[in-house]
């Protein structure tokens, strides 16, 4: 059974039990177990199952299993299974699969993989394996993120033993 909220602005909607479709509207907190968001936004989507977002967006998505976006975005997205973004983006992205954007971009994903395809960008790309195919982009991969922290690590010792030995000295 799918439950519809269309054409309204609503400040909670809870049912685990059942799927639920958002459609040109607005909705504070939303609770089910499938999530449809079309022409509208959300405030935070809490999944049991999957989130599907078509031209709409939200703050924060929680899915037991996948996200996809296609044409809208949101600040963070956490999802147990699979994460995709067509024509979007989002700032953060935890997944405990992989992750695909194309025509898009991702501020930070952390995933099992992740995949940069056409027109698709990635700041911060933490993820055993990557995939940068032609027009994509990853700007800091894990390779570079672990020369940055050590080299971020070898700066602040030597900051904080010089302000050491300045003070006993």
């Amino acid at each position: 059974m799918t439950q519809d909220v269309i054409t309204s602005a609503t400040k909670e909607v809870a049912d685990k039990t059942s799927d639920v479709r958002v459609e040109r509207s607005a909705v504070g907190v939303l609770r089910a177990r499938d999530v449809d968001v079309s022409q509208a936004g959300v405030g935070m989507v809490l999944a049991d199952r999957n989130v599907s977002v078509t031209q709409g967006g939200g703050r924060t998505f929680i899915a037991r299993g996948n996200v996809s976006i296609q044409q809208g975005g949101g600040n963070t997205l956490v999802a147990a299974g699979d994460a995709t973004i067509r024509q979007g983006g989002t700032g953060s992205l935890f997944t405990l699969g992989a992750v695909s954007v194309e025509q898009g971009g991702i501020g930070v994903a952390l995933a099992r993989e992740v995949r940069a395809g056409s027109g698709g960008i990635v700041g911060l790309a933490l993820a055993p394996s990557l995939q940068v195919e032609p027009g994509g982009r990853v700007v800091i991969g894990l390779r570079e993120a672990a020369i940055a922290g050590v080299a971020i690590g070898i700066v602040g010792g030597l900051v904080v033993a010089a302000a050491q030995h300045a003070r006993r000295g």
